[in-house]
């Protein structure tokens, strides 16, 4: 029997005994049983045998594959702790590996369950489910807490498919329009009419190909209208998208030049745009693109241009003096030479939307050697999660 200390970044309850010892779904304070399920030379992971003395912000997870699913770290904790062990992450990491002690502000979720507008599934043998982390083992579901009714109302339906084997995404709108993205060897045999007599069906993608109807819908955030692809990054919580692009939209000051980086379908220059002189979004990704000049139409913004291409390339184009530079990179963060044109252009401000904390903290130790950080908030992009959404604002430091 041990006590456990405290929660690693992942979730994890963390004893030290001779060897750091990670207990898969135990918390903080709780003396647990345990055996021992991986061992390295460093460190070892564990599973619970018995609770002995639980935590008392410990609560009954409500989802009956929380321990098979791996997708959730957090339900058996108690929401406002969950909120608390991502803060606390968060200040660890920029502590330890930038060397940044900030204030930050926390954004909580309207609601922890049903808030995805997007799932992917695996179909493997006629049976639907999810792959256990780390494995090829499929966990059969029924529904997923964390998904909007409408997409769990179609799970229920995806046998009339007719696929043995496939990756099927399922992304939903603000009004519950469904766009069904396959990818699968099999022959397609779907029963259209019963599908769309029950489902808000706007467009079913097989193999990147339109099968039926559109292969994109519309998305309204803050009362701005976003045309999102198929394959579009579009953010899936679209209550803590709505407080993001308030946060961007707080931060334009009036007549400034600003560069949107890795724009997706402009949803954050768009925003921009309400306040900013002149908006340049740039995205590598052409169907993204397409929806961002959709977009800059529907929502009448004449003062916003869209670019195709390698963000570092086209930002280097640019004639205007950019003073305000959006970025909302890929997991990964930003690449050395990303790094250098931002030290080189030195707009006077950055805002970074970030979904790594550790790829973050990394960028952010070169940044700051010639910004300081403003303001910086966390929201609870992904409920019940490890995972955390980073915003932060950072302001050129001026010479003295």
């Amino acid at each position: 029997m041990a006590k456990v200390e405290k929660l690693d970044h992942f979730g994890r309850g963390i004893v030290f005994d001779n060897k750091i010892t990670f207990i898969n779904y135990a918390l903080p304070n709780e003396e647990v049983e345990y055996h021992i399920i991986k061992q390295t030379k460093k460190y070892n992971v564990a599973n619970i045998d018995k609770i002995v003395r639980p935590s008392e912000d410990r609560i009954n997870y409500p989802c009956p594959y929380f321990l098979k699913c791996g997708g959730c770290s957090l339900q058996h904790l108690k929401y406002a702790k969950t909120l608390e062990f991502k803060k606390a992450k968060v200040e660890e990491i920029l502590n330890k590996y930038a060397n940044i002690k900030t204030n930050i502000e926390v954004i909580s979720n309207s609601s922890p369950y049903h808030y995805r507008n997007k799932l992917s599934l695996k179909i493997k043998d006629n049976h639907i489910g999810f792959y256990e982390e780390k494995t090829h083992e499929l966990v059969e579901i029924k529904e997923c807490l964390l998904a909007k009714e409408a997409i769990n109302k179609l799970i229920l339906d995806l046998k009339y498919f007719h696929l043995t084997n496939a990756n099927v995404t399922i992304r939903a709108s603000y009004n519950d329009e469904l766009m069904i993205i396959i990818t699968t060897n099999d022959e397609p045999k779907i029963d259209l009419d019963y599908l769309t007599h029950n489902h808000k069906i706007v467009g079913i993608i097989i193999n990147y190909q339109i099968y039926y109807g559109e292969d994109k819908f519309i998305e309204i955030i803050n009362k701005q209208l976003f045309q999102v692809s198929y394959n579009s990054f579009f953010q899936v919580n679209p209550f803590i998208n709505a407080k993001i692009l308030k946060i961007v939209q707080d931060n334009i000051k009036k007549n400034s030049i600003v560069a949107d980086l890795f724009c997706g379908v402009g949803s954050l220059g768009i925003t921009a745009s309400l306040y900013a002189q002149k908006v340049y979004g740039i995205e590598i990704v052409p169907n993204a693109i397409k929806n961002a000049l959709i977009n800059k139409k529907i929502n009448h913004r004449e003062n916003i241009d869209f670019c195709l291409g390698d963000a570092n390339k086209v930002l280097m184009e640019i004639k205007d003096n950019i003073d305000t530079i959006i970025l909302d990179p890929p997991r990964s963060g930003l690449k050395k030479e990303g790094k250098d044109t931002l030290l080189k252009i030195k707009p006077d401000v950055i805002i970074y939307i970030s979904c790594d904390p550790m790829t973050l903290a990394r960028d952010l130790k070169e940044l700051t050697k010639v910004y300081e950080v403003k303001k910086f908030y966390i929201a609870d992009m992904f409920s019940n999660t490890y995972h955390v959404e980073s915003i932060c604002i950072l302001n050129i430091l001026k010479e003295k």
